[in-house]
């Protein structure tokens, strides 16, 4: 009978992940930072990280402030 193999995890920071968006292998550190994201994908998609979810019926969120200042609200 042969002895056991150890298992080497690696740390949970450098563990290889999938991203979200282009299902590219990073790390989960990156994905944690990026909210499922690697890091390319947060940087081409940063231009629409400014907009906000609002919903006038559930009453959640608010009306962005480029919204109020285009519609005069």
């Amino acid at each position: 009978m042969e002895p056991a193999t150890t298992l080497v995890r690696p740390t949970v920071s450098n563990r290889v992940v999938a991203c979200l968006w282009c299902h590219r292998a990073t790390t989960h550190a990156d994905v944690i930072r990026n909210h499922g994201l690697c890091q390319s994908c947060a940087h081409d998609n940063g231009e629409i990280a400014w907009r906000l979810v609002y919903d006038r019926d559930r009453k959640i969120g608010s009306i962005p402030s480029n919204l109020r200042a285009a519609y005069g609200l």
